[in-house]
C-alpha cells in the first residue's frame, strides 16, 4: 500500500496540470474571497472581523471537498482507460488500492486546505491556538479528505465517464460549498441543513480553534467525534459499491 501511495503522489507532480489544480485552485479560490469580501466588515461578526476571515476555516474545507471531483474524473479515466481490471490479474487486492487512494488524497486535501490557511495568514488572517491548534485542525481535515474521497468513489461508481463524474459530484459538492462553508445565511432552517454536511464541522470547529478556544472544548470534541462517524459510513459505503462494481 506504501508503494501505491507513492506512485499516487509521483502522478501529482509529475503531470503539470494536476499539480496546477492543486496549487492554484485554493489560491485563486482564496484571492477571490479576500479581493470580494476583505472590506466587508458585517455587524454581526466580532469587531474588526472582515467577512474575508469568517470564512477562512470554510474555505479551508472547500479546498478539500472538491477534491470529491478530481478523485470521481480520475477513477472514470481509470476504468476507460482498463486500468481497474488489470489490477485484477496482479497481487494487489481492491482494498490496498482504494486504500492507497485515501492516504495519498488526504495528504493532498490537508495540503490544500494549509495553503489557504498560509495565503490567509499573508493576507491578514491571525489564528488563535497554535501548534496544537494547527495539528488538531489537520485532523479535522484529515477526516473530511477522507469522506471526499469516499463521496468520490460513489460519485465513480455511478458515473460512466469522467464527463458524467464531473457533473454529478456537483450534487455533493454544491450543498456542501453553501451550506458546509458557512456561506449560508443561517436560521433554524439552514444550520439543520447544514448538520447533514460533513464539512459544516469542520468549519464549526476551525472557528473556534482559530477564535482561540479551548482545545477540549466540548463542542469541539463532539464536531469530531460526529465527522468521525459521517466519514467512515461514507468511506464503507464507497468502498464497498465501487468494489462490487469495479472489482467483481
Amino acid at each position: 500500500m506504501i508503494a501505491l501511495v507513492k506512485v499516487e503522489l509521483k502522478k501529482l507532480y509529475r503531470d503539470p496540470m494536476s499539480l496546477a489544480i492543486i496549487l492554484l485552485m485554493p489560491i485563486g479560490l482564496t484571492l477571490v474571497y479576500y479581493l470580494a469580501l476583505g472590506n466587508v466588515y458585517p455587524a454581526w461578526h466580532p469587531p474588526g472581523t472582515s467577512h474575508f476571515e469568517y470564512l477562512v476555516p470554510g474555505t479551508m474545507g472547500y479546498a478539500v471537498i472538491y477534491m470529491i471531483m478530481t478523485v470521481s474524473m480520475g477513477l472514470c479515466e481509470y476504468r476507460q482507460a482498463g486500468l481497474l481490471k488489470r489490477l485484477q490479474t496482479t497481487p494487489i487486492s481492491p482494498s490496498e488500492y482504494l486504500g492507497s487512494h485515501f492516504i495519498a488524497n488526504l495528504f493532498v486535501g490537508v495540503f490544500q486546505a494549509l495553503i489557504v490557511l498560509l495565503l490567509s495568514v499573508i493576507l491578514g488572517f491571525r489564528p488563535q491556538g497554535g501548534l496544537p491548534g494547527l495539528v488538531l485542525a489537520s485532523i479535522f481535515l484529515g477526516f473530511l479528505a477522507v469522506a471526499s474521497v469516499g463521496f468520490g468513489l460513489l460519485t465513480a461508481t455511478i458515473a460512466k465517464n469522467s464527463g458524467a463524474a464531473s457533473g454529478l459530484a456537483m450534487i455533493f459538492v454544491v450543498p456542501m460549498m453553501v451550506f458546509g462553508t458557512l456561506l449560508a445565511v443561517f436560521n433554524e432552517t439552514t444550520r439543520a441543513i447544514a448538520r447533514f454536511m460533513p464539512n459544516y464541522y469542520v468549519s464549526d470547529s476551525l472557528t473556534l480553534i482559530f477564535n482561540g478556544a479551548r482545545l477540549s472544548d466540548r463542542l469541539i470534541l463532539q464536531n469530531l467525534l460526529i465527522l468521525s462517524i459521517i466519514s467512515l459510513v461514507i468511506v464503507v459505503a464507497g468502498i464497498q459499491l465501487f468494489k462490487r462494481t469495479e472489482f467483481r
